[in-house]
C-alpha cells in the first residue's frame, strides 16, 4: 500500500480516499466497491485518476458490523431533512425489523436482493436522501486528511533520504581521509623518500 501512490502527485491518493468514504457512507453496503470501480472507470474517461486500491479499502469503513447503525443514522437524518422527525422509532425496533426482514430473505442470494429493494421501499428514501451529508462530509475531510498526510509523508521520506545519502557521504570522506593518512605515513625507502 506504501508504493501504490508513489509516482502519482499527492492528489492521487487524497482523491482515492475521498471518493472511498463517500460511497462508504452510503447505504449501499456490499456494493461499495462495485460503485468505486464505476466511479473510477468514469474518472479516468475525464482524466481525474485516483487510486482504485486505496478507494476500495476504504469503504471497509461501513461494513456488515456497522451496517445496523449506519442505516439508522442514515434513516434518521433522511426523516430530520424531509421533515419527517416525528415519525422515526427507535434504534432498537429498527434494528429488530432490520434483522427480521433480513433473516428472511437470507435463503438465497436473490432473496436477499429482494428483500433489500423491499427495504428500500420502506425506508430508501429516508435513508438515501440522509446519506448525502454524511458522504459529502467525510469525503471532503477525508480527501483533505489523506492530502495534509501524503504530503507530509512524502516530505519527511525526501529529508530521511537526504540524512542518509549525507551520512553515506560523510563516512565515504572518512574512508577516504584515514586510508589516504595511512598511506602518507608509510616508509618507501630512501629513494621514494627524497622524492
Amino acid at each position: 500500500m506504501k508504493r501504490v501512490g508513489s509516482q502519482h502527485p499527492p492528489e492521487y491518493t487524497a482523491r482515492a480516499v475521498g471518493v472511498g468514504l463517500a460511497w462508504a457512507f452510503t447505504p449501499l453496503v456490499g456494493a461499495q466497491m462495485v460503485t468505486v470501480f464505476l466511479t473510477w472507470l468514469i474518472a479516468r474517461r475525464f482524466k481525474w485518476d485516483f487510486s482504485l486500491i486505496v478507494s476500495a479499502a476504504w469503504t471497509w469503513i461501513t461494513n456488515v458490523a456497522t451496517l445496523v447503525p449506519s442505516y439508522y443514522l442514515f434513516y434518521v437524518t433522511g426523516e430530520f431533512l424531509l421533515g419527517r422527525d416525528g415519525h422515526t422509532t427507535g434504534y432498537h425496533s429498527f434494528a429488530r425489523q432490520y434483522e427480521t426482514e433480513a433473516a428472511a430473505t437470507a435463503t438465497s442470494w436473490w432473496d436477499s436482493v429482494l428483500g433489500f429493494a423491499d427495504m428500500m421501499t420502506s425506508w430508501g428514501q429516508s435513508m438515501l436522501v440522509g446519506c448525502i451529508p454524511y458522504a459529502i462530509f467525510f469525503g471532503f475531510v477525508g480527501y483533505k486528511l489523506s492530502l495534509i498526510f501524503v504530503v507530509r509523508h512524502r516530505t519527511a521520506r525526501k529529508e530521511r533520504q537526504a540524512q542518509r545519502r549525507k551520512r553515506r557521504l560523510e563516512a565515504v570522506k572518512d574512508t577516504v581521509a584515514s586510508t589516504l593518512e595511512a598511506r602518507s605515513k608509510r616508509d618507501y625507502g630512501p629513494v621514494h623518500n627524497e622524492q
